[in-house]
This record gives structure tokens, sequence and C-alpha cells, in this order.
């Protein structure tokens, strides 16, 4: 908790500065997220914030942080749009990535140019590892640690489940997991949610990197002592088991941790499989004639499908170790009845589908590998007590590493990141509230609404939430408790000059192109000027319309164009400020056929129409339901107004040089 405090303060105040200047605020993904590629090699990222400034658009471009490693996107360098549908201040979009480690560049796009770059330096599409298990899963009990990862693109998620003050363990169901901040596998990182530090898996993430070349994230929930029995008694978020040494684990662990992992980081990130390695303490607890083979299989079968079933991953890979080791009676011995109930896992794919081999590490148990022929230790740097330098840890990481092959990757079958939830917004009239709408989503989920940094402290359950200026986010958490966070949301204590509610053109019934537009809000407004392109590239002002200039409700606007010729036509448009600063809405398109030059009204009539035309009218012909002529007129004027008050109530076609339109009287 001492470490974590500070981070809390530090990402509040970085929080603060990014509300108070940047134009482009992009607050998903966080600083080295890593996002679990499919086995063709991509992830779709998203990638959402806020703006402090009106856009029409928002803009993105990822560069390889490594040349050759990644796909830079746009391929061109340049840049691409990800969303033009601001809402309220907010943004979203998303983006299609090759494996690899990206800088992000965000930028803000209106008429009047670019706002500042907005970075997020380090964004991954590479592997995702959870680790379980017990002490050579996860280090701990004095053990020495191995190295930090040498790579910078090895992560973690600095965080365990201890309170460092009280030195105790907190219940599954109590759990409260900070933001996740992501953070370089260095030595000393508590490889969230409860691994003691690197261990061995600093190390590995090297390897991982130097095979695959794609970053790596890696978590750890193993437990140092714990059997197979105290992993499938503790399924249960409410069991106690006590472990073979006698200590009885706060209820719902050690599996708990496992499912914390899978739950919630696994659930943002993706994930391409779980790594086990345990079954020392099941051949501490073997006694000749019992059931050890059967009981381990069965519990770890058991184990396995939770992990599955509790995350709605179906096929979660699994690499099982042949781990158990022990030192019994003073004896160093191993037990064939847990290593054959592991290779039984690994080896019958029809009864035990997507698991697969792990190293077998019980051969390696000389003083090169193993300090007390249990734990692995040494980091190939710092000497040991009896000034020898061992790399027991660097091997483990490279038995690990040699099973994680492309053919393993290829059979495996990672999972995908859930895309985080899409929150509409709308600025409140009369005011500088906005109304926040979470995505529809099934009635056993929870919408859990939160304020400023905070991730667990709920301020409101409903799916809309109203609130006023600040920072806040949803936390949307499914049926198996898969947890996800939207990008930080923010609403502006003072509104955008301009806020755009709505834009369309479209053609109307009359014959004309019906041009709307309101604004939810404005502040310091002067014009909207309504341009038209025919090539969508260069436009000219048609109108100019007053704006309401200083209003804290919507505001709706027309304008209608006529007598165009056939084709097809481009619209936007302009708000202009009273400082003469501008902001621009999309472009839509509308498809005139041609008889839009011609238009009769009113319609219905009773006794008189006008018929209007870009062109001279000649002759015109009013037939009725039957086909018959009833009447006709001529004239080389654009418009003409006929008195049929003689002509009986019914159906009449109007022709003009050949072009009809319907009336009714």
């Amino acid at each position: 908790m001492k470490k974590t405090l500070p981070l809390l303060i530090l990402s509040l105040l970085f929080l603060a500065a990014h509300r108070g200047l940047a134009q482009v605020a992009v607050t998903f993904p966080t600083e080295r997220a890593v996002f679990q590629r499919t086995n063709a090699n991509e992830a779709n990222v998203y990638i959402g914030g806020y703006i402090t400034q009106p856009y029409q658009k928002i803009e993105a471009r990822l560069t390889p942080r490594v040349p050759g490693e990644g796909q830079a996107f746009p391929t061109d360098g340049g840049w691409a749009t990800i969303d033009d549908q601001i809402s309220a201040g907010q943004f979203l979009g998303s983006v299609t990535l090759k494996g690899g480690w990206y800088q992000l560049e965000v930028r803000g796009v209106n008429a009047g140019g670019t706002s500042a770059i907005t970075t997020v330096t380090r964004v991954g599409v590479g592997e995702v590892f959870v680790v379980a298990g017990q002490s050579n899963a996860t280090g701990g009990d004095s053990n020495p640690n191995g190295p930090g990862a040498a790579y910078d693109q090895v992560n973690s998620v600095n965080f365990q489940n201890v309170d460092p003050v009280l030195n105790t363990i907190t219940p599954y169901s109590n759990v409260q997991l900070p933001c996740p901040e992501f953070v370089h596998l260095d030595a000393n990182v508590k490889t969230a949610p409860f691994g003691n530090y690197a261990w061995c898996w600093g190390s590995f993430g090297d390897k991982i990197y130097e095979k695959f070349r794609v970053p790596v994230m890696i978590f750890n929930g193993g437990w140092s002592s714990t059997g197979v029995d105290n992993w499938k008694q503790s399924i249960d978020p409410n069991g106690v088991t006590t472990s073979a040494f006698g200590y009885t684990f706060p209820s719902g662990l050690p599996f708990g941790h496992l499912r914390l992992a899978l739950n919630n980081y696994i659930a943002q990130l993706g994930v391409r499989a779980v790594l086990w390695h345990q079954g020392e303490t099941d051949n501490y607890l073997e006694q000749p004639g019992d059931n050890t083979y059967n009981r381990y299989l069965s519990a770890l079968w058991d184990v396995v499908n939770a992990s599955r079933n509790l995350s709605g991953k179906p096929d979660l890979a699994w690499v099982v170790a042949r781990a158990s080791r022990f030192t019994v009676n003073g004896a160093t011995r191993v037990s064939a009845s847990v290593v054959n109930a592991q290779n039984e896992l690994i080896n019958n794919d029809g009864l035990y589908p997507h698991v697969f081999q792990g190293p077998d590490t019980d051969p390696y148990y000389s003083i090169e590998y193993r300090h007390d022929e249990i734990h692995f230790r040494g980091d190939g740097v710092t000497p040991s007590p009896d000034g020898q330098i061992y790399s027991g840890l660097i091997y483990l990481a490279g038995f690990w590493a040699d099973k994680i092959t492309p053919d393993f990757l290829t059979q495996s079958n990672p999972y995908s990141a859930t895309p985080p939830p899409s929150v509409g917004a709308a600025y409140v009239p009369g005011g500088s509230q906005v109304t926040f709408t979470g995505p529809p989503q099934p009635g056993d989920w929870q919408y859990n609404w939160l304020a400023g940094g905070d991730c667990n402290q709920v301020q409101n359950t409903s799916q809309q939430w109203t609130v006023g200026p600040g920072l806040y986010k949803l936390k949307v958490i499914d049926s198996n408790r898969n947890t996800v966070f939207s990008p930080m949301l923010n609403v502006n204590a003072t509104p955008l000059p301009v806020i755009w509610q709505s834009f369309g053109a479209r053609m109307g019934t009359n014959g004309r192109v019906a041009v709307d537009w309101s604004t939810a809000s404005e502040f310091n407004a002067s014009h909207f000027e309504v341009q038209r392109s025919t090539d969508s590239r260069n436009f000219m002002t048609v109108k100019t319309v007053n704006a309401a200039g200083d209003s804290k409700s919507s505001s709706f606007y027309r304008y209608e164009d006529e007598f165009l010729p056939k084709g097809t036509y481009y619209y936007r448009v302009k708000e202009v400020d009273l400082d003469g600063q501008s902001d621009l809405t999309r472009i839509v398109s509308v498809r005139i056929d041609g008889h839009e030059t011609l238009r009769v009204f009113p319609n219905p009539a009773s006794d008189a129409i006008t018929i209007e035309s870009a062109n001279a009218l000649n002759r015109i012909d009013i037939f009725n339901s039957t086909g018959k002529l009833v009447q006709t007129a001529a004239t080389g004027e654009k418009a003409i107004r006929l008195n049929i008050a003689g002509l009986p109530k019914g159906l009449y076609i109007v022709n003009v040089d050949g072009r009809e339109l319907k009336i009714v009287k």
C-alpha cells in the first residue's frame, strides 16, 4: 500500500495536468499496455479519451519503436481517422495492429488545423501469460530472486495482495484491485496479483521476446507450498483450505488470485496461456499405496475447468510443467504418480483438451540449479553465500521458454482483449452537465460508474449517469466477473464553444436538399456557413445562417438547397466564432437524379397550385387518374400559378416537358 498511494497521487496529478493543458487527452490504452495477438499476429487496439477544444475528428498513427518489429499504422506513415463522431467531447475508435512495440500519437483536426500531438510512448501487441502454482512458480519464502527483464518490451503490473504494514492477505471476495499501472518487469516488481518479485519470469520474458520479437506481459497468481487440493478447494470463493504445512488460507485463495488475474487484467488485455508449475507439495503428501495419481489428475482438471468456466474462455490453454521434486525425510525424491497425472493431462487431448507440455524440471536438482534440491536459485550475476555464481533461475526461464514454440502458438487458442465499453455522452440542455450512457448489456451484467482516478468506489449503478464537471469512467462487470474499463470520461467546467449535436443532408419531399444541423450548446458563436461541393474537396458557401450565439440549450437549424442539376453533391457546415475561430462538421453526400429541378405545391392542393422549375416551364399538361388530359398551359417563365378550382377531387399527374409529378386534390 505504501507504493500504491504515491502512484495514485501521481496518476491524479497527471490527469489534472492533462485536463488543464492537453487539447486531446488519450486515456486508453495506458502506457505499456500489451494486447494479446491472434494467431494471425494482430490485435484490434482501441484508442479513447477526451478533448478540451472543439475538433471535428481524431486521428492517430502508430510507429514501431524498433524498425522491422511490427508494421506502421497507417502503412504510409500518415494519419488515420479513428473517430469523426465525437460525443460531448469524448472519443473512441480502434485500429488493427501487427505484433510489435509501438509509439502511439493522437491529434485533433478541425478547419483551423490540428492540435498538439499527444503521445503514448509504449503500446504493445504480443504475448500475455498468467503464472500459477507453488514456490517454483512464484518465488518467495526467502528464496533469492532472479533478474529483472533486460528488454524494455517485458512488462507486468506492480501489485501484490498483501498489506505491507499489517502483513495480511485479503480474502478473494474482498480484494479491491487498484487501477492497473503497467510497468517494466524489473527485479523487484510484484507481479500482480500475488507474485513476490520477478523470480524467473523477467528472464523468461526476455527469451520470449528474443524468439518472437513481440512484447510480453506476465501476471502471477501462484502461492508457495500449495497443494493441488488447496487450489481445488478454493474454487469456491468462500472456500477455506489448509496447506500440508498447517497454514489456513484466506477464503477463496489460492485459486482466487488466478481468477482475479483472468477476470481483471486478462479481460482487458487478452491471454495466450496459463503456465502451471506445481506438484512438489503433492509429492510430500504422497504415502505408499495411496491414490495420488487419481487425486492429482482429478483435482488439477477441476482447476483447469474452473479457470475456463469462470472466465468464459472454454479453450484457455494451460501449459503444465512436469514437476514433483521435494525433500521428504531428509532425502530428495520425485513422484511418478504426480508426474504421470501431469502427463495424462498433457497427452490425452481427447479427455483433457488444450493442455500443453511444459518443462520437465525434476531432473535438474543439483546445486547448479537449486540451492536446497527443491527451489531454483541464481540470477547469473549475484554471488551466493558460498561465493559461487549460479544461474538456476536463468535455466528455469529457459526451460519454460523452450516450450513456447511456434507449434504451440499455432495449436493454442489465444483470447483477445475485451473491448472497452463505448459510452454515449450528451450535454444536458441548459447547463454544463453531461449524461453518460453505458452500452446495452445483458441483465446480469453490472454498470459501475467511478469518479476521478478511483477504480473501486462505485458512485452509480444505472445504465445512465448525469454529472457535472470532473473526470469519470465506467467499469462493466459481466456474469463471470470479467471486468473492463472505459477510457477516462471528462466533463469540462466551461463547455466547448459549439457542441455539435447532429448534422445531415437529404432529399426532401419538396424536391429540395434539406441540410439540417443542431448544437447542444453554443458559446461565443457568430454564424454558420452551409458549404457545398461537387468533388468533396473544393467547397463554396451557399448560405450564411446566424448562430444562437450563447446558448446552453439545443438549437436547431435548416437550409434548403433547390434546383440543382443531376449529380452527387457534398455538404458540410462551418461554424464561425465571434473571434474568427471556426469548426467544421463531417461531410455528407446527396444524390440528385434530375427530377428534383421541378416542384409543385401545395400538395395536397385545393383551388390553385404553383409550379416551379430551374428552367423555363414551356408546356404544362395535367392528366386525371385515368390518363385523360383535363387542363393545359404554356409559359416561358420558371414559375406559374394555375387555378384548378374546377377540377374534381382526386389524383392528378402534372407533366412538364416529360417530367411528371403526382398531386392530390
